[in-house]
């Protein structure tokens, strides 16, 4: 039983350009320039290194070595030939809720397991890109093309890094190992267009990857406006105005590869610009956006090692350069300009070592992680920029340093079906805000240590898999959380760290008879959650956050899987959750969580028509939703009104040979209207074409 190495880590940043000498834009490239000079030195010192004979490339599989209920791995195969995005991707997998607001380029609410969106932790390529100011992250900021698999995690923590309450959601980005040429054009409803385009090509001891996309959408779904311009006196349904949204997406990946070493080098960038509707009256005098551009850097160095006791040892590093810029136009009355610029910087370092006894396999995986994000916002309106007066918004640095040390144990028992591991950790968090446009403004600061702990259990027979998971996660405050905005809303740097217990037991049973195959997945869970952080306001409007509710959650997902013959197969998915409340505000107290469907089922149909030509139907019912935390639920006419819910029906066609591949996807079959989670209404029937073209 070999244990893979399992990465993370972190030191501090230890290459420092004088912010006074250069501009941003050239800071960034001077880093740049130090990422590719670390590469150069590292290939140099592997290839002085080497023996002369004959490469071995190295093959390292992304996943964990036990079975997991609570993990899944999505392959690039299954879904990079649809015209799905990321968050339609992850809308199949059963205990996933996803709700986007408005179409694309709004923000998207992922939910794992009943947790709220920022108790999720995104990965790219190893660096956590959780935005430490607010919380959030932009799941569909890389194009499904640059993917190379999607890993998922519930209430668990995948390798290093501490232990969410949510789950782990982990893209790979693209890491081909052959030459391909490969051209992809989507057209949709809306006037949606989409145009990739990704080479590769293969060297004897590295590869390199190229991808770009262009990506352009009006968004103009039918509306129900409350007033409406023409009319202010009634409510019309009409096209949204100033909802586009456009996309552009550049990314180079090399790989080199020599007898022990493994070596990689990214650079991703971003931009896009997401026109902002004015919902209420719908004007054409409304000129809102919010526009960002980013660059991510990635350095990974792997070292597989003869050492008895060492397996292997993983450096890691990573840069992001974020900048974004707010403006709020109505004709000539109001204009707010607001700008925010993010830094992000993470180091880590893991070793992996694996020992035989004859009590089992026993691995071991220290690491220690180093993270660092600086948030900076400058704002101006009509009369310039804008003064911190203890009453509007203000202008603030906020940073956030944190160290991170633990390491993972796993047991494995000789050529037998138990094995167990653990996952131990310790955070250390420093978070700091000033206020730029106020005299003698103080700096704030607050330190916390944090722990979380993973202990499981497996039973791996030959048709049936067992798993016990105790887990204690956290999520850490936000610096806005912490601290406000300076003004009316009042920072609370006491703030405990939300804290959830959760126990699960999964199984998992199949049997093949003839050709027909049988897949039964069964989980339970309980959860006990602490400090729910949520923003209370007081009768004259200043607001500050409190931890002030607990909850009791529990849930099962049930999901069935039936191969009816190699061409035809049904899959079933349940998800049902109970949760209540308990606060000292009568509000909150004996509620359900608000933000999450209760009950969720599905059934998909997949059938092969030929080896080329296939389709899949899955229509969804989600229910029990409430849009706030007192469960009020108003109806359109005003009256009190039951939980939200909704039904959607979805169609694919593909077609895939070696050349080319179709898709045709009709997503919101029936057209049926539903509220989205700001308690608007979705976006009804769209239809969407993607054709790919590729050579070798």
């Amino acid at each position: 039983m070999k244990l893979p190495h399992l990465s993370v880590f972190a030191f501090r940043w230890c290459f420092v350009i004088p912010n006074v000498l250069v501009s941003e834009a050239e800071m960034f490239f001077k880093n740049y320039l130090i990422f590719l000079l670390i590469g150069f030195f590292s290939v140099a010192w592997a290839k002085a290194s080497e023996p002369s004979e004959d490469i071995e490339v190295l093959t390292v599989y992304e996943q964990p070595s036990l079975f997991s209920n609570n993990y899944q791995l999505i392959p690039r195969e299954d879904f990079v030939h649809s015209s799905q995005t990321l968050a339609d991707i992850l809308q199949s997998i059963n205990g996933l809720q996803i709700r986007q607001i408005g179409g694309l380029g709004n923000p998207v609410s992922v939910s794992i397991r009943g947790s709220s969106s920022k108790q999720v932790q995104l990965y790219i390529d190893g660096q956590l890109v959780n935005d430490s100011q607010f919380g959030g992250f932009d799941l569909n900021q890389i194009p499904t093309e640059q993917i190379q698999s999607i890993e998922i995690s519930k209430n668990q923590a995948i390798g290093a890094g501490t232990t969410p309450i949510g789950g782990v959601i982990r893209i790979n980005t693209y890491n081909p190992s052959k030459d391909k040429l490969k051209l992809t054009l989507a057209l949709g409803s809306l006037d949606h267009k989409e145009l990739n385009l990704v080479y590769n090509k293969a060297f004897q001891t590295n590869s390199l990857s190229i991808g770009g996309s262009y990506l352009k959408t009006d968004n103009n779904y039918d509306y129900l406006v409350p007033q409406s311009f023409t009319s202010s006196n009634q409510s019309n349904t009409e096209p949204l105005r100033n909802n586009q949204f456009e996309k552009k997406n550049l990314y180079v990946n090399n790989n080199l590869a020599f007898k022990n070493q493994k070596i990689r080098l990214t650079l991703q960038y971003n931009e896009q610009q997401k026109a902002l509707p004015n919902y209420q009256n719908n004007t054409p005098e409304n000129a809102s956006s919010l526009s960002s551009d980013s660059w991510r850097l990635g350095y990974n160095h792997s070292i597989y090692t003869d050492i008895e006791w060492l397996d292997n040892l993983e450096f890691e590093a990573y840069q992001e350069i974020k900048k974004e810029r707010y403006l709020d136009i109505l004709a000539d009355i109001t204009r707010l300009d607001a700008n925010y610029d993010t830094t992000k910087t993470h180091a880590g370092l893991t070793s992996s070592s694996t020992f035989d006894s004859q009590y089992g396999v026993f691995g071991i995986s220290p690491f220690v992680g180093f993270n660092k994000q600086q948030f900076d916002s400058l704002s101006f309106d009509n009369n310039g920029q804008i003064n911190c007066n203890g009453i509007s918004s203000c202008d603030v640095i906020a940073e956030q340093t944190q160290l991170l040390i633990g390491s993972r144990f796993e047991w494995g028992q000789n050529n037998g079906p138990l094995s167990a591991y653990s996952l131990l950790t310790q955070l250390n968090e420093e978070n700091q805000n000033i206020a730029v446009n106020q005299a003698n403004a103080t700096t704030l600061n607050s330190e916390q240590d944090h722990h979380t702990q993973e202990l499981g259990v497996v039973y791996q027979g030959e048709r049936l898999k067992t798993e016990l998971v105790a887990s204690n996660g956290i999520r850490t405050p936000t610096l806005f959380e912490l601290f406000g905005d300076r003004g009316l809303f009042k920072g609370s740097d006491e703030l405990l760290p939300e804290q959830a217990k959760t126990l699960s037991l999964g199984a998992a049973y199949n049997n093949q008879l003839a050709q027909m195959s049988y897949t039964l997945n069964a989980s339970v869970y309980h959860q006990q959650s602490d400090n729910a952080i949520v923003a209370i306001f007081n009768s004259s409007g200043v607001g500050a956050y409190e931890n002030v509710s607990d909850a009791r959650l529990n849930g099962l997902e049930l999901e069935t899987k039936l191969a009816v013959s190699p061409a035809f197969s049904i899959n079933l998915q349940a998800n049902i959750i109970d949760s209540q409340t308990s606060a000292a505000i009568k509000a909150f107290n004996n509620k359900k969580l608000p933000g999450i469907y209760h009950q969720q089922y599905s059934f998909s149909v997949n059938y092969q028509f030929n080896p080329a030509w296939k389709i899949q139907l899955r229509s969804a019912l989600d229910k029990d939703l409430y849009f706030n935390r007192a469960n009020i639920f108003t109806s359109s006419k005003g009256q009190a009104g039951k939980p939200a819910q909704r039904r959607v029906t979805d169609i694919q066609l593909s077609y895939i040979n070696d050349i080319y591949s179709f898709n045709l996807n009709i997503n919101n079959l029936f057209d049926q209207e539903y509220q989205d989670l700001a308690n608007r209404p979705a976006q009804g029937q769209n239809i969407q074409f993607k054709l790919s073209i590729q050579g070798i």
